[in-house]
C-alpha cells in the first residue's frame, strides 16, 4: 500500500529556506519521505502560496527554483482542488479559530479526500484537528 502525505506550505518553505527555524527538521523529514513508497500531494493552493511566500521571503529566483524542483521530483504531485474539496475546506474554515488559514483548511480537506491523516507541515492546527505532522506527532 502506498503512503500518501499532503504537503503544506509551512513544510515546503521550511525545506527551501536555510534560515527557517524548522529547516533542519524539514530536511530530515524530506530525507525520510524520499525513501518512502508513496506520493506527497501538494494542493494547487499550497503550491501557489509556497511560491508567493518564497518569492517574498527568499527572492524570485528561489521561488522559480522551488517550482522547478517540485515539478521535476516524482515524489511530489501538484493537484488542483475541486469544488468538493473547496466546500469541505470552507466548512472547516467556518468552524475553526481565526488563526487557522483557509489554505490550512484546504490541506485538511485534501487529506480527507485522500483518506490520510499524514501532513508534511508544521502548523499546530493540523495536530489539534487530528492529523499527524510527519516527523513531529506520534501515531
Amino acid at each position: 500500500m502506498k503512503t500518501i502525505i499532503i504537503a503544506d506550505s509551512s513544510g515546503l518553505i521550511s525545506l527551501v529556506s536555510g534560515t527557517d527555524r524548522n529547516h533542519q527538521k524539514a530536511l530530515e523529514i524530506s530525507q525520510d519521505l524520499s525513501q518512502a513508497k508513496g506520493s506527497i500531494i501538494i494542493p494547487g493552493d499550497v503550491f501557489s502560496e509556497t511560491l508567493n511566500i518564497a518569492g517574498k521571503k527568499l527572492g524570485h529566483s528561489v521561488a522559480i527554483g522551488t517550482a522547478e524542483i517540485l515539478a521535476t521530483l516524482g515524489t511530489f504531485l501538484v493537484v488542483d482542488s475541486d469544488e468538493k474539496v473547496r466546500e469541505e475546506a470552507l466548512l472547516l474554515f467556518k468552524k475553526l479559530p481565526e488563526s487557522v488559514s483557509f489554505t490550512d483548511c484546504i490541506v485538511m480537506a485534501t487529506a480527507d479526500r485522500y483518506k490520510t491523516k499524514e501532513i508534511f507541515g508544521f502548523d499546530e492546527a493540523f495536530h489539534k484537528n487530528g492529523y499527524k505532522r510527519i516527523g513531529l506527532d506520534n501515531a
